[in-house]
């Protein structure tokens, strides 16, 4: 019976020749997912008659299956192995017009579209293909026959490996909802992929008869980055679409790729909850394919279209086999029987009483408006295809297993369906090596520990060399190089911790790799220690949720010199702690085992990288080698001081300096963003003016910066006709505090000069725990005091070689990068100096050689600012940026960056490749180094919080990082009490861990003080102190005579005084700034706009027609919403605005009846204005704060009659003397929202005044009050 009805349903098409079968009669499009799940079904049945081929028909029947099997997948491999050449270029470009074509010619297997005819861009059709290919290859089926088919099958994986950052067409091959072409991020497409990855890794194509070159390989990471993403997604299928069904075939067979019960469950039942119907399931919420309504004449929906095919989606009963499946699966006989049932109902019997299943049901036209006003009421028809290909082939499979002819186990013979059982606690081995003899001693007598070993003494050991992870990513770019087919292997040099945590054995050595985060040689951030060590501790967490391999992770913590001082552990107590709590064998809820590698060699996972020869691993070894060697040299040229004394390179400094000003503006863009959002803070008249002291340069070389004008770009004007007390001076040279002894200063410039090289950085440890800009402060005093009167312009006015020669005698630091800023602005990286060398090598000496010097050298000084403008000049990019920055859109944000307005911030909103990506920052940056590293930086913090603290980012559907930058700058004036210039260079003299925990301390709305410590630098410390002011318990218990809470009321009154001023007013610049709303806000205006005919905003109307363009949950709805939104430009007042909408959101909810007028567009921002003129008449007659400013009879009448409110974008509102921010007074801004004179209480007073409110038979409002 089963093998009639395969060849008469399944296979009555195939083509003899090809063994490819075209999805229609009328077609001779074969596609690659429909056809490996036709292969799936035959070979099932194969799986089937091989138990019970005893009879010689049986044994050729079996002996058909296969060949039938064997036949189509080798056509499909073909077929993509004839556009090798697109494998490769996609690898480079990840470029929907590069991607393997979806479908081909049955007959000829030759493409049947053009690559921008089709949305060929599908990775789960790949996945899927190469996890057919697996599952067979594991159950004894060879379909890899020759070493360049293995080649290819390798480069798929590298052509999948990018699908968690890359959007395609999905699934149903359309992309965005609307069907417009535009590829989305879907999560089909990444969990097939997920499932391929794993399947494949460490498989032999040759099955019993492979070798050491028929292996795949594949990097656990890069299935991992797909796990992450896919877990952050479900049960979301895609911007555009709340869920699909189609995840059924990810939460369950045949990819099984999600680990976590509750994820698959709480998958599951959206999609029961949203797509099921009595024929099957709907694809996803307003599908239009095939239904009564659509235009099939049309490629593309209007948008405003998609709101006629709600209801009446066609219902599909494939995706009723996956659920029978899944209840096979997991031996629910009942829930089996259930779907088993309907199947039956829903199929058709062909003319010889076989059963075919169509491909969907569609509601009739003539019943398409008694199934709208009634969903599920209506009978269906069946339409498309019969049999439909895909659907036919698990109906097979489900039958079989449901006749018990194959048990779930025998089509799964890699056991994907395991992923969800209990694994075992793992242990992380970890090995703390020292770089020297003298860092070892260190280790053993002050941190006490026993078992610990240089980088020689391991070697001697064990044998095993210790290379960083970005040689791990050399070796890995010759696997599946193939130059009969034109392919180049792996192209990422991105390496993660799972790949990392094990041995490799390379030819006869066996090697081991230090994780990628610990390569000081690559972004500055690897130069911090207390930022090292926080992602020590959050990587060996990672290890103990996702490790899956055979054996123990191997984490491998080199300390280097640079790390403490050795004759001190108290310079380095991260370090100490950290090391405690490894010898206590528990660290960040993970379990931990010290020890020398020589005790985990037979423990740990070991990996053979057979697919290197045996010249290819000893050259790449050799290399490796002496990169390491070299890295350990001495400097090139820098800080000789052999023909100056001290202070003649002190004199000369001032000099320099001040020739360069014009030309080097140290971050002006941050400086002016800064002074905008304090200019914007102010609540009183108090103003910082002792810039002009002491100030080093003459009228004609101050400069100033017009403040938040988009017409200047930030860029520097003539400071003619402004006052010299209100000049605004170049970075470092405001900042000058206490002048030291100079001798102490001159001879501390030498020492730090002539002792930091490469290898010997921590020789001073007075320098080393200097705050960087105090440093600049003290190097510019020691300069000035030595040449007070030294002007001019003498860089500018010199020659190359002059200043080559300066630059070999320059002793100072900072002298050294003006001097090198002077050349690499004018001549520019690549400028050969005509100095060799110093390691003998006789290379030329280049600007860009120097300059990565002054990078190392300020690194190893821990001078952040200097590291940072450095490694902007350098172009230095994150490592994983772009998996960074994936993390973020994944979680539903989009992100902007570059500072306001548009055009200047730029709006990510898919994947981009690091090359692009770190394009487009240079380019919203203005080019300006800092900010371009350091939005590099944030995004990097922003990743790391979402994955670790996704709460901090709920609420948010739009990151602008250079807002928060700028609300970072603020809060440091703020903190310190400094201006905007002073405050954005002690952000950039932060240490990377300090800049991740003053964001933290931002996002999480914790209060926090910055002070300088004994040492001079800056710390940043939490407040216990929280922004509601309520109550809590402050004490253990109250004293004697007290009543409860008497004590903590009293601390609450010493503190509001000083601190809740300004308090509300700072908390909604940053919300505002961040974009928060409350929880459920979009859906809630979604469904106000389905009421009302659109709400304005700033000029703009949110109008109802996106109600018929998008669903409620669609994130494409939020972002629609937040960008109008965002177009108010000052985040305090946007956050007024935003608690106006969610006041106007609630009055559905509160009118059940809808006895209120809502078909109008409601004013927000009337209400806003509204708001504030009934709180400054009850400040006016309560004899409140702000009858000092704004209270006032006629300040009120003014803004009562002030209309330019309503103009919203363009509009001018009245100066206010307490400094208000359009036409809003400042305490307004600072009121809390709750209470009896809350905001929220004052907007609802004035919603009358917006809204015709109905009133009961008493006169008081009949709605039910939202603000509690």
């Amino acid at each position: 019976y089963y093998h009639s009805l395969v060849l008469k349903t399944v296979l009555a098409r195939q083509n003899d020749i090809t063994g490819l079968i075209p999805s229609t009669p009328s077609s001779d499009h074969a596609y690659i997912r429909d056809n490996t799940y036709a292969a799936m079904c035959t070979w099932a049945l194969a799986l089937a008659f091989k138990k019970v081929a005893e009879e010689d028909q049986d044994r050729a029947r079996l002996r058909d299956l296969e060949g039938r099997t064997i036949k189509c997948m080798r056509s499909l491999l073909a077929c993509m192995m004839r556009q090798a050449d697109k494998v490769e270029r996609f690898k480079h470009t990840r470029q929907p017009l590069d991607a393997l074509h979806c479908k081909f010619s049955a007959s000829s297997l030759s493409p049947v579209t053009g690559d921008s005819n089709y949305g060929h861009l599908q990775f789960d059709a790949v996945a899927l293909y190469l996890l057919a290919l697996a599952q067979m290859t594991a159950s004894g089926l060879v379909l890899v026959y020759t070493a360049e088919e293995t080649a290819f099958v390798q480069n798929l994986v590298f052509y999948l490996d990018a699908a968690y950052m890359t959007c395609d067409y999905g699934v149903w091959e359309r992309g965005d909802k609307t069907n417009n072409g535009q590829p989305e991020l879907n999560s089909t497409s990444i969990g097939m992929t997920k499932a391929a990855l794993e399947a494949l890794s460490e498989l032999d194509l040759y099955g019993s008869s492979g070798g050491c070159r028929s292996f795949i390989h594949v990097m656990a990471d890069d299935s991992q980055n797909c796990a992450a993403v896919l877990d952050t997604m479900l049960p979301r299928e895609s911007c555009s679409k709340e869920t699909d069904a189609g995840l059924l075939a990810v939460i369950g067979y045949p990819a099984f790729a999600v680990d976590r019960e509750e994820l698959v469950a709480s998958t599951r039942n959206c999609i029961d909850s949203m797509l099921q119907g009595r024929y099957g399931y709907r694809r996803f919420l307003r599908d239009g394919y095939r239904t009564a309504v659509e235009d099939p004449n049309r490629l593309y929906y209007e948008p405003w279209e998609l709101r006629q095919f709600e209801n009446i989606e066609c219902e599909w009963p494939l995706f009723l086999c996956y659920q029978l499946l899944d209840a096979q699966f997991a031996d629910s006989d009942e829930r089996a029987d259930r779907f088993a049932r309907l199947l039956d109902r829903l199929a058709l019997l062909n003319s010889d009483g076989l059963p075919q299943m169509p491909e969907s049901y569609s509601v009739p036209g003539h019943l398409v408006a008694a199934e709208r006003a009634a969903p599920g009421s209506q009978d269906r028809h069946p339409v498309g295809a019969l049999p439909h290909l895909w659907t036919q082939s698990l109906y097979v499979i489900c039958q079989l297993l449901r006749d018990k002819f194959l048990r779930p186990q025998e089509i799964d013979p890699i056991g994907r369906r395991l992923g969800l059982e209990a694994k075992p606690d793992l242990v992380v081995q970890v090995v703390v090596v020292a770089e020297d003899a003298k860092i070892r001693r260190t280790l053993e007598t002050q941190f006490g520990l026993k078992q610990v070993q240089d980088f020689a003494e391991m070697y001697k050991e064990t044998k095993i060399r210790v290379f960083p992870a970005k040689v791990l990513s050399h070796f890995y770019r010759h696997l599946g190089k193939c130059h009969q087919l034109g392919l180049s292997g792996r192209q990422s040099s991105e390496v993660g911790i799972l790949a990392t945590s094990k041995l490799y054995i390379v030819g006869q050595r066996t090697v081991a790799f230090t994780p990628q985060f610990l390569d000081h040689h690559s972004f500055y951030l690897s130069l911090d220690l207390d930022f090292l060590l926080d992602m020590l501790r959050t990587d060996v967490a990672f290890l103990r949720r996702t490790w899956s391999a055979v054996g123990r992770p191997l984490f491998i913590i080199p300390v280097y010199h640079w790390y403490f001082n050795a004759d001190s552990s108290e310079q380095a107590p991260s370090l100490y702690t950290t090391i405690k709590k490894l010898q206590s064998g528990y660290i960040n809820g993970t379990r931990v085992t010290l020890g020398k590698l020589a005790d985990f060699v037979d423990t740990s996972c070991v990996t053979n990288m057979t697919f290197l020869d045996k010249g290819q691993g000893d050259d790449e070894l050799a290399k490796a080698k002496a990169a390491v060697e070299g890295r350990r040299r001495g400097r090139t040229r820098l800080g000789s001081g052999a023909s100056a004394t001290a202070a003649d390179a002190a004199a000369v400094a001032m000099r320099f300096r001040a020739g360069s000003v014009g030309a080097r503006k140290k971050s002006v863009v941050l400086s002016s963003a800064a002074a905008l959002e304090l200019a914007l803070s102010s609540l009183s008249a108090a103003d910082t003016d002792g810039e002009g002291e002491g100030e080093p340069f003459g009228d004609e070389e101050a400069v100033q910066f017009k403040v938040g004008s988009p017409e200047s770009k930030a860029g520097p004007v003539p400071a003619s006709g402004v006052q010299p007390s209100r000049r605004r001076r170049s970075s470092g040279f405001g900042l000058l505090g206490m002048v030291p002894n100079l001798n102490e200063m001159i001879n501390e410039s030498r020492r730090v000069a002539e002792e930091t090289t490469v290898t010997h950085r921590l020789k001073n440890p007075t320098m080393l725990n200097e705050d960087s800009v105090d440093s600049m402060k003290r190097m510019v005093h020691c300069a000035r005091a030595t040449d007070q009167h030294d002007s001019g312009n003498c860089m500018a006015s010199m020659n190359e070689q002059q200043l080559l020669k300066r630059l070999a005698q320059s002793d100072h630091l900072y002298e050294q990068f003006d001097l090198l800023f002077h050349l690499y602005h004018t001549k520019g990286l690549d400028y050969s100096t005509g100095w060799e060398d110093a390691n003998g090598s006789g290379q030329p000496v280049t600007v860009r050689d120097l300059v990565k010097e002054l990078y190392e050298r300020a690194g190893s000084l821990r001078q952040w600012w200097l590291v940072r403008y450095t490694a902007g000049m350098l172009d230095k990019r994150v490592e994983k940026l772009p998996m960074f920055l994936t993390d973020l859109l994944v979680r539903q944000k989009h992100v902007t960056v570059g500072l306001p307005p548009e055009p200047r911030e730029t709006v990510i909103s898919s994947p981009r490749g690091g090359a692009a990506l770190a394009q487009l920052i240079r380019t919203a940056s203005d080019s300006d180094p800092t900010l371009g590293v350091l939005t590099q930086e944030l995004l990097v913090y922003l990743s790391m919080l979402a994955r670790t603290e996704p709460q901090l980012l709920a609420s948010m559907y739009r990151i602008r990082v250079g807002l928060v930058i700028q609300v970072m700058g603020s809060e440091m004036a703020r903190a310190l009490n400094i201006s905007a210039e002073e405050a954005t260079e002690h952000l950039l003299g932060l240490s990377p861990y300090k800049m991740k925990t003053l964001l933290h301390h931002i996002l999480s709305g914790k209060e926090f003080h910055a002070e300088y410590s004994e040492d001079e630098q800056i710390s940043l410390e939490s407040d216990s102190r929280v922004l509601d002011f309520r109550p809590r318990s402050l004490a253990p218990s109250d004293g004697p005579g007290q009543r409860p809470g008497q004590w903590a009321e009293e601390r609450l009154g010493q503190t509001m005084s000083s601190d809740r001023r300004g308090q509300w007013l700072r908390r909604r610049r940053i919300d505002g700034a961040l974009n928060r709303v409350p929880a459920g806000f979009y859906r809630r205006m979604w469904r106000l706009l389905e009421y009302t005919e659109g709400v304005s905003i700033y000029g703009q109307i949110i109008g109802q027609y996106l109600t018929r363009e998008m669903t409620a949950g669609e994130v494409k709805f939020a972002l629609h919403v937040e960008a109008m939104i965002t177009a108010v430009p000052v985040p305090e007042y946007r956050q007024l605005v935003v608690e106006a909408l969610s006041l106007l959101v609630r009055l559905p909810d509160c009118d059940q009846l809808q006895r209120v007028d809502l078909h109008r567009i409601l004013p927000a921002e009337q209400l806003v204005h509204r708001a504030n003129y009934t709180f400054l008449s009850d400040q006016l007659s309560l004899g409140g704060d702000a009858c000092a400013c704004c209270a006032v009879p006629d300040q009120i009448d003014q803004l009562l009659r002030h209309e330019d409110w309503r103009r919203g974008a363009g509009a001018t509102y009245p100066a206010l003397v307490c400094g208000g921010a359009c036409g809003v007074c400042a305490h307004f801004y600072d009121t809390a929202p709750s209470g009896r004179f809350g905001t929220l209480t004052y907007l609802l007073r004035a919603l009358p005044d917006v809204v015709q409110l109905p009133e009961d038979e008493d006169g008081m409002l009949g709605l039910e009050c939202p603000v509690q």
